[in-house]
């Protein structure tokens, strides 16, 4: 580049969203492949009646509403290197739906 080359331009950042995510709950926690099962049992039950969907861990619980109809739903497996001797594997299960926002407000 010489001297009366003008610059490459950084990329500008994106906007930043005016709404903010807000956390409700968020746990990490040890169980055995059984309690572990139950948890995903009750949470399975809880979408198959509908109405509300209560999300509770050792400390606090939350309800939320469930859709009348759809959700997104999206499943991902990892494997993450943790030492020479182990792998670590992590199973995200994400569901995603939408809410009047009179109604996030309130829970």
């Amino acid at each position: 580049m010489t001297d009366d080359e003008p610059e490459t331009e950084e990329p500008e950042d994106e906007e930043e969203e005016e709404d903010e995510e807000e956390e409700l709950i968020e746990a990490e926690l040890d169980r055995s492949p059984d309690q572990a099962a139950d948890w995903l049992r009750n949470l399975a039950d809880e979408l198959e009646n509908g109405g509300e969907l209560t999300v509770s861990t050792d400390d606090e619980s939350v309800t939320v509403d469930l859709p009348d109809d759809e959700l997104e739903f999206e499943v991902e497996l990892e494997r993450e290197p943790e030492d020479d001797e182990y792998d670590e594997l992590e199973l995200e299960i994400e569901l995603e739906w939408l809410v009047p926002s009179a109604e996030a407000d309130e829970e």
